[in-house]
């Protein structure tokens, strides 16, 4: 099965007001995902891990109801990303780089990040793969 995924160009870590952790991914490719998500109102998905079939790198495929669907790839370079994720993390997907983010909220004065169109994953965990075959266990979660 052919998984067209991207990686992200630009992470941060940070905390939410409730002072929960929080990695923030920058990944342009998913524009049109994230509205069309967002406009659906959707909430509920599914994720699961998986290898690359040389085995260096690890893609995070994450499916709504409606079947739309997102798939970022953590190259050996991202595995410091990978992880931070082996507890549950919570991770807010922008469409927007991060570095234009931090460049208004300091023009502004501001001590928070402002997003525009954003998807938000609550406690998002890795689980590696555990057997010779390429898939992982699957989750779900409601946000």
């Amino acid at each position: 099965m052919f998984t067209q995924a991207y990686t992200p160009e630009q992470s941060a870590f940070g905390k939410l007001e409730n002072g929960r952790d929080v990695l923030i991914l920058y990944v342009k490719e998913f524009n049109e995902q994230v509205k069309a998500i967002n406009q659906s109102g959707l909430s509920k998905y599914t994720y699961h891990w998986f290898s690359t079939e040389h085995k260096d790198a690890y893609v995070l495929q994450v499916t709504w109801e409606n079947e739309i669907h997102i798939s970022i790839r953590f190259n050996t370079q991202h595995f410091r990303l990978i992880y931070q994720l082996l507890e549950p993390k919570d991770i807010i997907l922008t469409t927007t780089p991060i570095s234009q983010l931090m460049e208004r909220a300091q023009a502004n004065n501001f001590s928070f990040i402002e997003f525009n169109d954003v998807l938000t994953f609550c406690n998002l965990v890795f689980v590696p793969d555990t057997d010779s075959d390429t898939d992982s266990d699957s989750f779900t979660n409601s946000n």
